[in-house]
C-alpha cells in the first residue's frame, strides 16, 4: 500500500489556503517536521495544488535535508480535474473529492497515523480511504492510535479496531 486519500464530499470546498494552514498547525502541535514543496497557481495566482513533505523531526539530516522516511502530501483545491471519486462499494452514491493525497505511506505508517489523526481532529467531516476497501473516520483513527500497533493500523479493517 502506497497511498491514502483524504476525502471530502463533493462541493464541500474547504479552501486550499485553510487546508495548508491547518497542516502547518497540525505539524507544530504533533511535533512533525514540515517541508514546503511545489505550488501550482492558476492564471489569477490562486493556489490550486501544493506538495508538502512530513516526517518525524528526528528524520532530518544534519545538512537540513530530510531522509527517505517522509510522507508526501499533495493538497488540492476543489474543483480539480481527475480528483473526484466514487467509492462504489460503499453504496451511498456519494461522490468525493481527493482534497489530500498522501504518498509513501508504506514504512511511514506511524507518521501517517499521527498526521491524519490530528488533521481529522480539525476536520472530522473528512474521511480517509486507504488503497483498499477501507474508509477510516476520525473515531477509527482515534481507536487505531489507542489500540493498534502503530505500524500496521492501515492494514486492518477499521471495524476490527
Amino acid at each position: 500500500m502506497a497511498s491514502a486519500f483524504v476525502l471530502v464530499e463533493e462541493n464541500s470546498n474547504i479552501p486550499i489556503d485553510r487546508l495548508v494552514e491547518d497542516i502547518r498547525q497540525v505539524c507544530l502541535e504533533s511535533n512533525l517536521h514540515l517541508i514546503d514543496g511545489i505550488k501550482d497557481v492558476d492564471s489569477e495566482q490562486n493556489m490550486k495544488h501544493c506538495a508538502l513533505g512530513i516526517s518525524r523531526p528526528n528524520q532530518q539530516d544534519s545538512d537540513n535535508s530530510v531522509a527517505n522516511d517522509m510522507i508526501r502530501v499533495d493538497v488540492y483545491d476543489e474543483p480539480a480535474l481527475h480528483q473526484y471519486r466514487e467509492l462504489e462499494w460503499r453504496e451511498d452514491g456519494q461522490i468525493y473529492f481527493n482534497t489530500l493525497i498522501i504518498d509513501e505511506v508504506y514504512q511511514n505508517e506511524e507518521v501517517t497515523l499521527t498526521f491524519l489523526y490530528h488533521f481529522l481532529a480539525k476536520h472530522p467531516q473528512l474521511i480517509v480511504w486507504i488503497e483498499e476497501d477501507w474508509v477510516y473516520t476520525f473515531s477509527d483513527l482515534e481507536k487505531a492510535l489507542k489500540t493498534s500497533n502503530l505500524s500496521d493500523w492501515c492494514y486492518v479493517n477499521p471495524n476490527a479496531l
